[in-house]
């Protein structure tokens, strides 16, 4: 009797017809999605679920971006002459505050600060968050918004230090201090000592710089951060002289 080839034999399997589903693979309403037996079924993000991922990341970044301004790196443009011919009007510098977590600042250290402060119990507040929060408020221009802009200042003597100028030469604790980088004058001053907390800053062009000379001493506590490279323009481009 002629065997039956019609059925497939011990060691045969069966093909699978044109319109047959892979085995152990279902097919999905969309030919191009390809789900396994067990797998939970593929769906694609939606419109509003990849906008909310977008937002998330954006507000990460301004985040990371306002905690570091706030307590490490800031720019700034220099706004007057009155640290000509170091620093000119329009340049663009880079200030950094973590120098000041260490130690405070030192005579030729170039500073931005605020003047006045917030209050004159800003300075006496010992209220630990004050000045983290005044700083995030002075980054999202929440602060100070109808006083002046930052000073750039050199700082020429600090608390302890007596400073006295004559005939525009600065001596501080009695000795001569070498300043190459200011414009000179001739203006006159009798030893005085800068009080606990506060510092005497100038500008380097000494005829045109309205200073501590005129105004007083300045809060270490309204100190912003010390002035370390213009940026811009090129041309400028440097660490400024100290």
């Amino acid at each position: 009797m002629a065997e039956d080839n019609s059925r497939p034999g011990a060691g045969q399997h069966p093909q699978a017809g044109a319109g047959d589903a892979p085995h152990g693979v279902e097919e999905t309403s969309e030919p191009h999605l390809i789900q396994r037996k067990g797998e939970p079924p593929q769906r694609r993000a939606s419109f509003w679920e990849a906008l909310r991922e977008v937002l998330v990341i954006l507000l990460i970044a301004a985040i990371v971006a306002v905690f570091i301004q706030s307590f490490f790196l800031k720019a700034f443009v220099i706004p007057s002459s009155s640290m000509s011919p170091t620093l000119q009007i329009g340049d663009r510098v880079m200030v950094e505050k973590l120098t000041y977590y260490f130690r405070k600042p030192r005579t030729g250290d170039i500073i931005v600060f605020r003047y006045p402060p917030t209050s004159p119990q800003a300075t006496n507040t010992t209220n630990l968050l004050y000045w983290p929060f005044e700083q995030i408020g002075e980054t999202l221009h929440l602060t100070h918004r109808t006083g002046s802009s930052p000073f750039v200042k050199r700082v020429i003597a600090s608390e302890g230090q007596t400073i006295e100028i004559r005939k525009g030469q600065v001596y501080v604790d009695g000795k001569e201090l070498k300043e190459d980088y200011k414009v000179p004058d001739t203006y006159d001053m009798p030893p005085t000592e800068v009080p606990k907390g506060q510092l005497f800053v100038m500008g380097d062009n000494r005829p045109n710089s309205r200073d501590s000379r005129f105004w007083g001493y300045v809060p270490i506590r309204s100190v912003i951060g010390k002035v370390f490279l213009i940026w811009w323009p090129p041309s400028h481009f440097g660490i400024p002289n100290s």
